[in-house]
């Protein structure tokens, strides 16, 4: 797989390798999508208690996402062949 940074979006263009443009777009399009759907989430707390109060569980993604760094992906599995 292919690094450009993180190598998360990147890697999703090795899923269509010919098609880098569907890719993109299927990307950007989920990206664009959850935060529409985050955006109620946070806002129903800040207007039921404070911005302080709804942002405050957003400290806790950089968190995970530290513990979640340690993991790589698995190595492919080598298959013998019979003689």
């Amino acid at each position: 797989m292919r690094d450009g940074g993180d190598g998360r979006a990147v890697g999703r263009m090795d899923f269509l390798p010919r098609r880098t443009g569907t890719a993109s777009g299927v990307t950007l399009g989920l990206t664009v999508s959850a935060g529409g759907l985050a955006a109620p989430a946070l806002g129903a707390p800040a207007d039921a208690a404070s911005s302080r109060t709804a942002l405050l569980p957003l400290i806790a993604l950089p968190a995970g996402r530290l513990l979640l760094r340690g993991l790589r992906e698995p190595a492919p599995v080598r298959r013998e062949r019979a003689a």
